[in-house]
């Protein structure tokens, strides 16, 4: 985002069950956890996280990780705080209908956050279910639901900020 021709800030509107935002808060948490943690971990996801940049050359790819890992896993981790601070009303329980629709309305500076932060936490279960790629799983297996229905937010999300920009070219 943040690419506005007439250099209008837009928002982006997307509405989520009372539900879903208590889950994304729970997924934000653990995904905080995990990139807060000890970052010298052989955990599969840190490394899905930060892919080594050159395959073919462990001493390049090495270097490259102890130049970059810890500004890229400090981004992720301001980028997962963000998106949490923008869902913090769905930090209680409430009364009322799980279920009921809520708008959560993402300002256009952060609208990018928030997409890199579903991408992360998907690559995170992913990564925890062995998926390489979409179409590496059984959609009607149980245990890929949340990879699926983090699949459905993120492309929501882009599509939602593509139309936001078109609306104000």
């Amino acid at each position: 985002m943040g690419h506005h021709p007439t250099g209008s800030a837009v928002s982006v509107s997307i509405s989520i069950a009372r539900i879903e935002g208590r889950n994304l808060l729970h997924l934000i948490d653990e995904f905080l956890e995990l990139v807060g943690g000890p970052r010298t971990s052989a955990d599969p996801a840190l490394a899905r996280l930060a892919p080594t940049a050159y395959p073919d050359d462990d001493a390049a790819a090495a270097e490259f990780r102890r130049g970059t890992r810890d500004e890229l896993f400090d981004r992720r981790r301001k980028d997962a705080l963000v998106m949490r601070e923008d869902l913090v009303e769905f930090d209680t329980d409430g009364d009322g209908d799980p279920l009921a629709p809520h708008d959560v309305v993402i300002p256009d500076a952060r609208v990018d956050a928030w997409m890199r932060t579903l991408a992360a936490i998907r690559l995170v279960v992913a990564s925890r279910l062995g998926v390489d790629h979409d179409d590496h799983h059984d959609p009607e297996d149980t245990r890929f639901h949340v990879y699926d229905w983090l699949g459905y937010r993120l492309d929501d999300l882009i599509q939602r900020a593509d139309d936001a920009d078109a609306a104000t070219a």
